[in-house]
């Protein structure tokens, strides 16, 4: 008996179990034609005909054909009851017959689980999906539809490799990585316009840091300025989002460059956990647990923004390589900490490149961490400067704790 054949089958009726179950649950709500026990049905109608085919070929296709005729009819029927005339679950009725018959080949039994996962994540997301489309504004819509175009149309069309002075400058590359990072603060930035800042200021606080700390450092320092009673609470929003700062570093050195990941989790962890310990504190002590401030960022796909970091990674990247040849690493140090300033993405980008063959990866992980700190003290500057006297004090002390930190990580590595 072939057990792995088994296995495809078993994997298979999880996959319609898995469907099933979300469609089964939308039953309570409206009649729909399939629950969990037909589509468990249909996933298996699927593997049973990738097997039969393979000693009748045209088995699958008659199969298939059946599926759909038995849909129509379906659809046919519930709408002239009046019933529901959208099309989702048909639709999904066929993928499941399709994932199903794909678990049958051994690379198909990898990508079929993931995309089932990935379409009842759609299905269960429905409400908070019409959420996010009534809140998109139609200018965003445009700015991310352009930027869609020249990211997936424009990007196949640059030469792949490096030319000019120092050998740094790969057009494709170069737009490979902004794609790249407008994409992570494009998920945060839908993720915050989905959840709404009337979801809590905790949850808003975390994804925004994701998409950029600064701006709810900057976000709280104006309300706190407003109303000092409100100080808490917003020392608590810039600490979290400061925190996420470094595991977006983390992700994105993972990506980049896997074999720095594993040296850089020891200072960015540390940093991280010590920043969400402390606005854990001050979370606990706060009376009042919300504020009534809307986060203002940009958004990630806009062009504008995507050229300057384009600009700004591709200027970082040449300074970060000459500083090595002029300077070794105390050149890289330095431009770390000024990078930082600005932007800890580009450096971040920049050293995870050139740590492949040009930096070594102690530089590399150190440079890194200082461009972190560098970053964090401009946040501080930002409370200091345009909130109150009390909140800047306050996050100088938490901050001044987390940079600490980091620089006795780097002491020890």
């Amino acid at each position: 008996m072939d057990l792995f054949l088994i296995l495809k089958f078993l994997i298979a009726l999880a996959i319609g179990a898995l469907i099933g179950t979300e469609r089964e649950r939308k039953q309570f709500k409206r009649v729909e034609f399939a629950g969990i026990r037909t589509f468990t049905l249909i996933a298996l109608l699927g593997v049973i005909s990738a097997y039969i085919s393979l000693y009748y070929p045209y088995f699958i296709i008659l199969s298939f054909l059946g599926l759909i005729l038995m849909v129509a009819l379906s659809y046919y029927q519930s709408s002239m009851d009046g019933g529901d005339i959208g099309i989702t679950t048909e639709v999904v009725a066929l993928l499941t017959f399709i994932l199903g018959a794909l678990c049958l080949t051994d690379d198909g039994l990898l990508i079929a689980p993931i995309i089932a996962i990935i379409i009842t994540v759609l299905l269960a997301s429905k409400s908070y999906l019409h959420h996010f489309i009534r809140r998109i504004s139609e200018k965003e819509l445009i700015n991310t539809l352009k930027f869609l175009i020249i990211a997936f149309v424009i990007l196949p069309l640059l030469p792949n490799q490096t030319m000019g002075p120092l050998e740094v400058f790969n057009p494709y590359q170069i737009w490979l990585i902004v794609v790249f990072i407008s994409a992570i603060s494009y998920t945060g930035y839908v993720a915050i316009r989905l959840i709404g800042p009337e979801r809590g200021l905790s949850l808003t606080g975390i994804i925004g840091g994701l998409v950029s700390s600064t701006a709810v450092t900057t976000a709280m320092a104006a309300r706190v300025k407003e109303t000092e009673s409100l100080i808490q609470i917003a020392v608590f929003a810039t600490v979290i989002a400061s925190s996420m700062m470094f595991i977006r570093i983390l992700f994105e050195v993972l990506v980049i460059n896997t074999s720095l990941f594993w040296p850089l989790i020891l200072p960015m962890l540390s940093m991280g956990v010590t920043g969400v310990f402390l606005a854990y504190i001050i979370w606990k002590i706060t009376r009042e647990k919300e504020i009534d401030t809307d986060i203002k960022l940009k958004n990630p796909f806009s062009l504008k923004p995507a050229l300057i970091f384009g600009l700004l990674f591709i200027a970082i990247l040449f300074l970060s390589k000459i500083a090595d040849i002029y300077f070794g690493s105390a050149g890289i140090y330095v431009t770390s900490l000024i990078s930082g300033v600005a932007d800890v993405d580009a450096i971040t980008i920049s050293l995870a490149l050139l740590a492949k063959d040009t930096v070594s990866q102690e530089v590399a992980v150190n440079a890194i961490t200082l461009a972190a700190i560098s970053n964090t003290l401009v946040k501080f500057l930002i409370a200091l400067f345009f909130g109150s006297r009390k909140f800047g004090k306050l996050i100088g002390i938490i901050f001044a704790v987390i940079i600490i930190i980091g620089l006795i990580t780097i002491f020890l590595i």
